[in-house]
């Protein structure tokens, strides 16, 4: 009998092009949970508010919203920095303003927990 191999992840991501909603919130760009996080594309589209295509944009977006569910999943919660990966968006200018970067506070948890 041949044996399967199975590769174990430690995270897992699912990245969607349909739009995300969670009960109480009109949208989310992504949730997470301990092992497993999504993000949806959708509302990351300067297209989707009727502007021209910004591919650069797009791709950093897309970046910091992966980077910021990740960092749910290792257990990290919303900073208080806008300027940290971590801060809670509540619209595209809040995921524009903060990029894909940890503050040291949020930078120096995640560390420790890998």
């Amino acid at each position: 009998m041949e044996q399967k191999e199975y590769t174990i992840y430690e995270k897992v991501l699912g990245i969607v092009d349909h739009d995300l909603y969670v009960p109480q919130l009109n949208f989310v760009f992504g949730e997470a949970g301990r092992k497993m996080a999504v993000i949806s594309l959708t509302r990351l589209r300067q297209e989707f508010y009727g502007l021209s295509e910004d591919r650069g944009l797009f791709h950093k977006r897309t970046l910091t919203e992966a980077v910021h569910e990740l960092g749910h999943t290792y257990g990290l919660g919303h900073c208080r920095n806008p300027r940290c990966v971590m801060f809670f968006s509540n619209s595209l200018m809040d995921t524009d303003r903060k990029g894909p970067e940890f503050c040291l506070g949020c930078g120096g948890r995640l560390s420790r927990r890998l």
